[in-house]
């Protein structure tokens, strides 16, 4: 016999009286309760993950947000949104891939934003003439969402993502960016400190597609976001980079807080020792924990302050 018929078999089994009823109730409830419980194994449901704060998320996957294959982005959004919440964009760096930034993507979605990962063009050379098109229409497919406020924008990334970070936030134009997180990205390329960078030559290569600085100056201050910089901007920034960076020297950063903080903009620097090659990011488990909080929180204090 099943085991549903076991249990209605014996609930029919109570003897009804005037002076058993509450009896009948809980032998009912016991078996509605039971079969609730064997349908949810049966259909294989799952509770809705939630964070401590009791915030379930959606989490959707190569979206599209415009007509090229790589126009991708997947989006973190908490499952229910009343009114409009802030939105972030999330930029991996050269040759990197959107799914480096899941994990940041749920926590943000957890804490009541929305914020999306996305994927970008990279070539042909120069690669800025895609690149830069390509970030401010994923900008422009988050902000098309009814439930994402416009004037309430973060962004985050690092390395060459971290330069894109900081060129929309000092984009002057109406649901610019608010708080911009930059992970040791380029700001400024006529610094004479890139020249001993290792991705000097690959990068002119491929970004300026063979321009050099003398040929163009004009051009690379263009491209340079510390000339950009103005009291519209982003009002609050935060710069985090490893002491032993081999590819962005701490100029780079430098001269972008000093240029923000003449504008009376907020800047917020977080350095650490880390190891390795290219960007040096290898920390032990606790220092990288914290890394990790003091960019999460920055963006979630900064969002909410708006």
């Amino acid at each position: 016999m099943l085991l549903n018929e076991r249990i209605f078999s014996s609930i029919m089994k109570v003897k009804v009286s005037t002076n058993n009823k509450i009896h009948i109730w809980i032998f009912t409830g016991l078996f509605i309760f039971l079969l609730a419980i064997l349908t949810l194994f049966k259909t294989n449901i799952r509770p809705m993950r939630v964070d401590a704060n009791g915030v379930s998320i959606k989490f959707q996957t190569g979206l599209a947000y415009g007509p090229h294959p790589l126009h991708r982005l997947d989006l973190c959004e908490p499952s229910r949104i009343q009114g409009q919440v802030a939105g972030v964009i999330l930029i991996h760096g050269g040759e990197g891939d959107k799914s480096s930034f899941t994990s940041i993507c749920k926590d943000l979605a957890h804490a009541g934003f929305v914020a999306v990962t996305i994927n970008y063009r990279e070539d042909p050379p120069p690669s800025y003439q895609v690149i830069l098109p390509d970030i401010d229409l994923a900008v422009s497919w988050l902000t098309g969402k009814t439930y994402v406020d416009p004037n309430k924008l973060g962004t985050w990334g690092g390395s060459l993502g971290g330069y894109l970070a900081s060129v929309l936030g000092t984009k002057e134009n109406p649901g610019a960016v608010k708080c911009v997180s930059n992970n040791y990205g380029p700001t400024d390329f006529t610094d004479p400190n890139l020249e001993s960078s290792p991705l000097k030559d690959e990068f002119l290569a491929e970004f300026f597609g063979g321009i050099t600085l003398e040929q163009d100056p004009a051009l690379y201050q263009n491209l340079s976001p510390v000339f950009n910089v103005s009291p519209a901007d982003a009002p609050s920034w935060l710069f985090t980079r490893s002491t032993n960076d081999a590819l962005v020297p701490r100029t780079q950063m430098d001269r972008m807080v000093s240029a923000l903080n003449g504008v009376g903009l907020k800047t917020q620097v977080y350095e650490y020792a880390g190891t390795g090659g290219g960007h040096a990011n290898r920390l032990p488990m606790l220092q990288a924990r914290k890394l990790y909080n003091t960019r999460l929180d920055f963006m979630k204090n900064c969002l909410n302050s708006l």
